[in-house]
């Protein structure tokens, strides 16, 4: 059939929101267990509930999954606001944190087992990065103890698992503001984690540090003359770390060293043998990532000579073995993926991970070093034929400073339709949130929801985004609000100048750190875009730091170059006041979507309703949604639904000058 020829406009959608969000979600962190396949799965029907699911691992069986954790559970944790991995699988038990009620629980890997609670159930804390000792005596794990007044407070603890207990964790290290990635040696005799301390980031600076455990009077301590700092500094970021099945710790680095005197200018690996650090890797690799969430891991090592790990370059993903003897690397899945995580062994020589191409949206994957191929263990039935998926480039472009930035470009396309000759496509901006997280290529049907309307589509990899090495990332410091934003108008202007986009019909989305960045674009860039829409937005710094959490209370001080001094930054001449969006909202022309939880901790609702106080004042054109329930980051079906039905009404009301703007 031929397609028909109309203006990009009028394009129906290929997807509808509810097919599109109602797909099986991606496994999240896949293991194989006792011969039995397991993974976390989000529910976005029940609220965003995220539960343990498990399959035999023969994938010649008939796929039928078994649901293990009960109505009344949901595996998750709020450590950070951000989670993570909220669960272990040891001993035959499924360890967990219940984001229900705030317990840890533990629960045989039977269909029929009830959960077991092993905390106290009038406790406030929350857990998450679950290790069992090496004889299975104590769980250890990272815990955030709240606080009504001051900050919360954080440490790494021990839970006696067969001695009589009151169900209160025992605090094993404290001392630090933040810790993560505790590990036990294979021995069961060393304990080693990271921390760092306000105003760092841990990607700024972090510390490696290790020590021995003993069993003191019938409790787990960690002997405090035993303590050693391993690696990092103010200027150096460590993380992933991980032994080796003859005890070597591995970990990833990049910055300055000051003590190993090493500089890393991208992620490296790196591996401490008891007695001094050791370099594995040395290129522009990222073997690494931005520590925003628990339980991630991006490399395995399968034993004292081969490593299987996720290496990025210029954003994009590749798996790569890593021969110890020689420090070679050879690639593993050149063609099959763009974006992978989540890696996990799954026995001497096989590892599990999720990948997902340009073409294909995300699936479990399985590789082993003994066959040298890669299997498609468990995935999702396609939304979408290969001719109506849009394909993106890659764009490096100039910016307006004499720097460099980078975006994905994906063109309008739909099988049915055909725009008329010589006729632009609208285009929609997109700005991922961090601002220190990165946008992939992979497929993802939320943008091609939007290509199959006949949108472009422009995602945008700013400075300050991982996945480019330290330098790239670390030139956001002081620079918030100023280069980021710069970075997508010069985008813009690319896409323009290459034909690849209609010059006044240019909407621009984002949530938390991109929608302060989408604020900020239509602010000072006010003639470039014709709509916005900003997802739990901040539009006041002086807001944001009264409101904000532990975990980034500091993070701006890096971010505009000086700590938050109270009413003193409330003032012009401060960052934090010249460069909060709400102060310029006069120079906005662009109408406006804003929505918002209610729930949401990390951006709380008193900053979109001060955004939305000055848009009406001042008489422009905007919608206002607020979702009770929701945090940060949509999780309920309905709502998912909801917001971008409505995100979508809205451009194209404004684009087809309806609006009365």
């Amino acid at each position: 059939m031929a397609a028909e020829i109309l203006s990009y406009r009028r394009w129906q959608a290929t997807l509808d929101p509810r097919q599109l969000y109602s797909q099986p979600p991606a496994p999240q962190y896949p293991a194989l267990y006792q011969e039995q396949f397991y993974y976390l799965e989000q529910r976005a029907a029940e609220g965003g509930r995220s539960v343990l699911v498990r399959q035999p691992a023969d994938r010649a069986a008939d796929g039928k999954t078994e649901t293990l954790t009960p109505d009344g559970y949901n595996i998750r944790s709020r450590v950070h606001e951000y989670g993570g991995k909220a669960f272990l699988l040891a001993r035959g038990y499924a360890w967990f944190n219940n984001d229900s009620d705030g317990c840890i629980y533990k629960q045989k890997l039977n269909l029929d087992a009830k959960p077991e609670a092993i905390s106290a159930a009038d406790s406030p804390d929350l857990a998450i990065d679950f290790q069992l000792t090496a004889n299975g005596d104590h769980l250890i794990f990272v815990l955030e103890h709240p606080l009504e007044d001051g900050e919360n407070e954080n440490y790494i603890c021990s839970m006696a698992l067969y001695a009589e207990s009151d169900g209160k964790p025992e605090r094993l290290i404290s001392g630090a503001d933040f810790y993560a990635n505790p590990v036990i040696s294979p021995d069961g005799s060393r304990i080693s984690w990271i921390e760092w301390n306000h105003p760092q980031m841990p990607w700024d600076g972090s510390l490696l540090k290790t020590g021995l455990l003993q069993i003191d009077q019938g409790k787990l301590t960690v002997v405090a003359a035993s303590i050693t700092t391993i690696a990092g500094g103010i200027g150096c970021a460590v993380n992933q770390l991980q032994y080796s099945p003859a005890g070597k710790l591995f970990f990833a680095l990049d910055g300055r060293d000051e003590v190993n005197d090493f500089q890393a200018d991208s992620w490296d690996l790196f591996f401490w043998d008891g007695h001094s650090v050791v370099r594995v890797t040395n290129d522009d690799g990222e073997f690494g990532e931005a520590h925003w969430v628990f339980g991630q891991q991006r490399y395995v090592v399968l034993n004292e000579e081969k490593i299987i790990a996720m290496r990025t370059t210029a954003g994009r993903d590749q798996l790569v073995e890593i021969d110890l003897s020689s420090s070679t690397i050879s690639s593993v899945d050149e063609e099959t993926s763009t974006s992978l995580a989540q890696l996990t062994r799954a026995g001497s020589n096989l590892v599990l991970y999720t990948a997902s191409s340009f073409t294909k949206a995300t699936a479990v994957h399985a590789y082993s070093t003994d066959s040298t191929d890669v299997i498609e263990w468990l995935s999702a039935d396609p939304l979408l034929d290969s001719s109506d998926i849009s394909i993106p480039r890659h764009l490096q472009y100039k910016t307006s400073d004499g720097g460099s930035s980078h975006a994905w470009y994906y063109a309008a396309k739909n099988h049915r339709y055909m725009a008329p000759e010589g006729e632009l496509p609208p285009l929609l901006v997109m700005v991922h949130g961090g601002p220190t997280a990165r946008c992939d290529s992979a497929l993802n049907y939320q943008r091609q929801y939007w290509t199959g309307r006949g949108y472009a589509v422009l995602d945008v990899n700013h400075r300050g985004s991982t996945g480019y090495g330290r330098d790239y990332r670390q030139s956001l410091q002081g620079q918030w609000g100023l280069l980021d934003s710069m970075d997508v108008a010069d985008a813009v202007k690319y896409a323009v100048d290459q034909g690849l986009a209609h010059p006044q019909q240019i909407c621009i989305r984002g949530g938390s750190a991109g929608g302060y960045v989408v604020l900020r674009a239509l602010t000072k860039y006010p003639d470039l875009f014709c709509a916005g829409a900003c997802y739990y937005g901040i539009g006041n710094l002086v807001t944001l730091m009264e409101f904000t959490h532990k975990f980034e209370a500091h993070y701006l001080d890096g971010l505009l170059g000086e700590p938050y001094y109270g009413d003193n930054s409330d003032q012009p001449g401060s960052p934090y006041y010249d460069r909060s969006p709400i102060h310029d909202l006069s120079l906005l022309k662009s109408p406006m979507i804003v929505f918002q939880g209610l729930d949401d901790k990390v951006v709380p609702p008193e900053l979109s309703r001060e955004l939305i106080d000055h848009l009406e004042a001042r008489g422009i054109y905007h919608q206002y949604i607020e979702y009770p329930g929701e945090g940060h980051g949509f999780r309920m079906l309905e709502t998912r639904i909801d917001s971008l039905e409505r995100e979508a009404a809205f451009f194209g009301e404004v684009i087809d000058g309806s609006s009365g703007m």
